[in-house]
């Protein structure tokens, strides 16, 4: 797949908030991890607000799923979690409050608008260990 590259300003990722520090005001950290752990274990939900993501964030989702380098999971459930609460990424170790069997629920789920995604644009799909799940972030 040829990456596609977009300066942070168009990306609609960042004025959302999603590499903020802090979680929104009147929230704990403690209650902005259990958010996101609360939406990647409704699966219908989840995947309700991926599609919003591949909807209303065309451009962070060109930059960011096009880059075969990075966990193209990862981002698609931070994105998620931003775009559904105004969660920063930061909070994404709600991840690690669910379980196993609600991991691989949501990873799948991820996978699945992952695959939607690169299909639309004509492109293979991809398991889940192509999607980066083990990689390392490389967003350049």
């Amino acid at each position: 797949m040829t990456r596609i590259y977009h300066t942070y300003e168009k990306w609609e990722c960042y004025p959302a908030g999603m590499y903020e520090t802090t979680a929104p005001a009147g929230m704990t950290a403690r209650e902005a991890n259990e958010a996101y752990r609360a939406l990647l274990s409704d699966v219908a939900l989840f995947e309700r607000v991926l599609r919003r993501v591949l909807r209303e964030w065309p451009n962070s989702c060109e930059h960011y799923l096009s880059n075969e380098k990075m966990n193209r999971i990862a981002w698609l459930g931070q994105a998620a979690l931003c775009l559904h609460t105004g969660i920063p990424r930061c909070f994404r170790g709600g991840f690690n409050l669910l379980t196993n069997t609600e991991r691989s629920a949501a990873n799948e789920a991820a996978l699945r608008w992952l695959n939607i995604w690169l299909s639309r644009r004509g492109e293979s799909e991809v398991t889940m260990k192509q999607a980066g799940v083990d990689a390392e972030v490389d967003l350049y």
